[in-house]
């Protein structure tokens, strides 16, 4: 799977020996940017990157077969500086496939994927590198803006729990831990592939350090993360088709909870598969109290402990419910 995800982009590779530039393998981190019809707010993504106070970084830029001016940008900013290597997909990957070849593109022990419209905070890369300790990956919060920049004076974690430590099952219905907030050690990175098409590849690598030696988190927005309708995620789309959302979200959490269900410990291994049943049981319109009480015994495996479990085990369940209420709606099963 390795090799064919390098052979099937049929890509070219660019800024590769023309100037002289650092070598990859003195780089601290791999920025992989991925991009795909990304111009509107290309410059201001790579403009924070390229103003960060950690500047021993290479940066994997590669579009996904853009149509719009995405690829000429990037190559006005490679020529510029030597740190940026353009790679271009002839042939669409979409998104979780372009990261995972952008990720194995770059050398350096440790990555951080990058969106094509966000803007990092100058000492993102600072602060992540000097939280990410022995774990596998670190990851900080994120201030939401409009498409035109603006705040919303939100945050991710005014919406979500916001794990750290180890615990795999605090990913099994949903995930906090965004791409373009994250560094990883690339070793765990290289154990999660091939990233799977059911999942957002975040979502994945998250639910990996979680299963490995865990993640740190950031209690800081050090990313300006844009909301708009063209966003590759639902977490950064203002609009998006609900029911489209909620199909995507149950092959998600069935993915990870067959992952902790071979890869967790014994008592994590055991509740996976309760859970698992459950959902597939409530899915099919056989009823949805099962699956409350198996989140309601697992509670403290599956919430954050920061915060109250037995409200967030609540909150959790309420969340689920309407989403398995809207997919009876839409299989006209009974949940």
């Amino acid at each position: 799977m390795r090799e064919s995800l390098s052979d099937s982009a049929a890509s070219s590779t660019e800024n590769s020996g023309a100037m002289e530039r650092q070598e990859s393998k003195d780089a601290k981190v791999t920025i992989a940017l991925c991009v795909h019809n990304g111009e509107d707010h290309l410059r201001e993504q790579l403009d924070s990157i390229l103003a960060q106070s950690e500047p021993s970084f290479e940066l994997i830029a590669l579009d996904d077969a853009s149509s719009d001016r995405s690829l000429a940008l990037l190559r006005e900013y490679a020529a510029r500086d030597a740190r940026i290597r353009v790679v271009a997909n002839e042939n669409n990957l979409g998104s979780s496939r372009s990261f995972e070849r952008a990720m194995a593109l770059g050398s350096a022990p440790i990555i951080a994927p990058s969106d094509q419209d966000d803007v990092w905070h100058p000492d993102k890369l600072a602060t992540l590198l000097a939280a990410i300790g022995e774990r596998d990956l670190a990851y900080c919060d994120s201030a939401y803006v409009d498409s035109q920049g603006r705040p919303s004076g939100s945050r991710i974690s005014d919406d979500l729990d916001m794990p750290e430590g180890k615990g795999v099952l605090r990913f099994a219905f949903r995930n906090s831990v965004s791409s373009h907030a994250m560094v990883l050690r690339r070793d765990m990175f290289e154990r999660s592939r091939p990233f799977p098409e059911s999942l957002y590849h975040d979502w994945w690598l998250a639910a990996n350090a979680a299963a490995g030696r865990g993640l740190a988190y950031v209690d800081e927005a050090l990313v300006e993360f844009r909301r708009h309708d063209s966003a590759q995620t639902s977490l950064g789309r203002s609009g998006t088709d609900a029911g489209k959302r909620t199909r995507h979200w149950l092959a998600q959490s069935r993915h990870v909870l067959q992952f902790a269900a071979v890869g967790g410990d014994g008592e994590d291994r055991v509740a996976a598969a309760q859970l698992c049943a459950a959902l597939d049981r409530a899915a099919a319109g056989s009823g949805v109290l099962p699956l409350l009480g198996r989140i309601w015994q697992w509670r403290r495996k599956l919430v954050t402990p920061a915060r109250s479990t037995s409200l967030s085990a609540i909150q959790l369940q309420l969340r689920i419910l309407r989403r398995l209420r809207r997919l009876g709606r839409e299989t006209g099963s009974d949940v």
